[in-house]
């Protein structure tokens, strides 16, 4: 005579069943939140509008720039003056125009670097230009304390060449009380990313 089996009962799962589950299961999570990471990074660039006609630089390294100069030199900093009222995105777009392709493309990769390192080194789902201005300065400081060379030396280089194009603009000079002693006469020409 057969056993009595209940028809109600379910059957134990097994280990290797509840193994595959789990792994479907943390595929579809690691799925769903690289794709949530991929999207927070792939969404349109803010397009902060040049004062004069770009050279080199394309909308995204434009906007990247911008966000990266008000993050160095922010609106009421002791000079009062934006690295965007400074018009450092747009010099800086005149200096890799006059730079050697090779090398203007290598900052055009730092750039890219930094705005989605946020990605990488921070597991963020916004990008560099999409953070609060509070953040962004975090984030800065992040790259500028590394431990890894490289990560400083990107971070010194882009100050620097931001630097150079906010030091160079003649309200910042002002503010600052530099007086030009031996000036050329190239230096009394108008230039066109700060009319």
């Amino acid at each position: 005579m057969p056993r009595n089996s209940r028809p109600s009962a379910r059957p134990r799962m097994s280990r290797r069943t509840l193994v595959r589950r789990g792994l479907y299961l943390g595929a579809g999570v690691g799925v769903s939140a690289g794709g949530l990471l991929l999207w927070g990074h792939a969404r349109r660039y803010p397009a902060p509008q040049p004062s004069c006609e770009l050279l080199f630089l394309q909308a995204r390294e434009f906007a990247i720039l911008t966000a990266l100069a008000d993050t160095i030199f922010p609106a009421g900093n002791p000079l009062g003056i934006s690295g965007r009222d400074a018009r450092v995105p747009e010099y800086v777009d005149r200096m890799l125009a006059r730079m050697p392709s090779d090398k203007a493309a290598e900052f055009e990769a730092m750039l890219l670097l930094f705005e989605h390192g946020t990605l990488a080194f921070g597991l963020r789902i916004r990008r560099f230009t999409a953070l609060p201005p509070a953040a962004a300065e975090r984030y800065l400081r992040r790259w500028e304390e590394a431990q890894v060379y490289s990560r400083r030396m990107l971070a010194a280089g882009l100050k620097t060449l931001l630097g150079i194009g906010y030091f160079a603009h003649p309200e910042v000079q002002q503010a600052m009380g530099i007086q030009k002693i031996c000036a050329t006469s190239s230096d009394a020409l108008p230039r066109q990313e700060w009319s």
